[in-house]
């Protein structure tokens, strides 16, 4: 268990990621360039984040699942919220603006010029681009509003990424402990 992510300056601008230390980074992850990431954020195997000429802002406590991408056009910025989770396989290319409390499903697509505001769901591969507001669940491609949420919902939601954020706590001890 000796394998570390792949955390890499851009080879576009120099700029290296800023990383907070209680984040866990699987070892199958890659992070590359001028990338944030704040204080509970979990980036599971095999997810991958590049900034080669752009930045990439992650706030706290969001779950980057197995295989997620996230990316965004040179020069540009993408903005992501506290409280947001990302289920596998989804793809978030920026710019674009995902608010707190967000669900992006399973293997969903967030296109470029996006604006998702707090307590959104995205459902799972669905295809977004444009503005999605505030307590909805949006599905399709293009995703279209499908229903209101629940404030219990987005509750449901808190307490899953909570979730993630300790079972993150506990692989980072895991992979740390592994290595000493």
């Amino acid at each position: 268990m000796s394998e570390k992510p792949r955390i890499m300056k851009s080879p576009a601008t120099g700029k290296e990621p800023k990383i907070h230390p209680s984040v866990f980074i699987a070892p199958s992850a890659t992070v590359i360039g001028d990338v944030e990431i704040a204080d509970g954020t979990n980036i599971w195997f095999g997810a991958v984040i590049r900034a080669e000429a752009s930045k990439i802002k992650i706030g706290k406590n969001v779950s980057i699942q197995e295989q997620v991408v996230i990316h965004t056009e040179p020069g540009t910025e993408l903005n992501i919220g506290d409280n947001v989770l990302m289920g596998h396989c989804a793809m978030i290319h920026g710019p674009g603006k995902i608010g707190n409390n967000v669900m992006i499903g399973i293997s969903a697509t967030i296109l470029q010029n996006h604006e998702i505001e707090d307590n959104v769901l995205i459902a799972a591969g669905s295809v977004a681009r444009g503005k999605y507001e505030s307590m909805g669940m949006y599905a399709g491609v293009i995703a279209k509003k499908m229903k209101d949420l629940k404030k219990s919902r987005i509750r449901a939601l808190q307490t899953g990424i909570m979730f993630y954020v300790e079972n993150g706590r506990k692989f980072k001890a895991m992979f740390e402990a592994s290595t000493e």
